[in-house]
């Protein structure tokens, strides 16, 4: 990945894992010593070589009730002082986005378990639809008042989403109520 960034010349946030023990290693036995940052609970290494490429690492250790968690990311963005917490903030909003968002998808939200077709194109739209639909469903989850008050699970919205989404006219009309779908700020 980190080839393919130099390639077309962009900036990048991986997270640092056992993939890279080494660096992971090396990074944490120099931090003990050499810290390029003085910033609270940040610690950097700055210039960092790896085989042929050169890279910036960053340790964040967040303490929350009592419990300590280490994030470690590399990226080629210049880092210091007064933007560490920033870029720190940037890969763990790319952490949610992979691990609760796809996640989500996978798992819970749209069971996507394999692929549902040979075309590429065809995953391609198949995808994209999905991405629409978990937008879609996210709004109306954070955004109705309804949905916070009643304080229902992630599996039964979407039940009642797709019940409404998928009823035919002649079931909308034997309804006893009205209603209105509205999106709060």
């Amino acid at each position: 990945m980190i080839q393919i960034c130099k390639q077309n010349n962009w900036k990048y946030i991986f997270n640092l894992n056992d993939r890279l023990r080494t660096v992971l290693k090396d990074f944490n036995d120099y931090i003990e010593c050499f810290n390029d940052c003085s910033v609270q609970n940040y610690f950097l290494d700055n210039g960092y070589k790896y085989k042929n490429h050169k890279f910036n690492i960053i340790k964040f250790t967040e303490i929350k009730k009592k419990k300590t968690t280490n994030f470690h990311y590399i990226t080629n963005l210049n880092v210091n002082n007064s933007n560490i917490k920033e870029i720190v903030c940037l890969g763990r909003n790319r952490w949610k986005i992979e691990n609760q968002g796809f996640y989500n998808q996978k798992h819970r939200t749209f069971d996507i378990k394999h692929l549902n077709s040979r075309n590429d194109i065809a995953l391609k739209n198949h995808y994209f639809f999905i991405q629409i639909a978990h937008t879609i469903r996210q709004l109306l989850e954070l955004g109705n008042l309804l949905t916070k008050s009643l304080k229902l699970k992630i599996k039964e919205v979407s039940r009642i989403l797709l019940y409404n989404l998928t009823s035919l006219p002649s079931d909308l009309n034997n309804l006893e109520t009205n209603f209105q779908l509205r999106f709060d700020d």
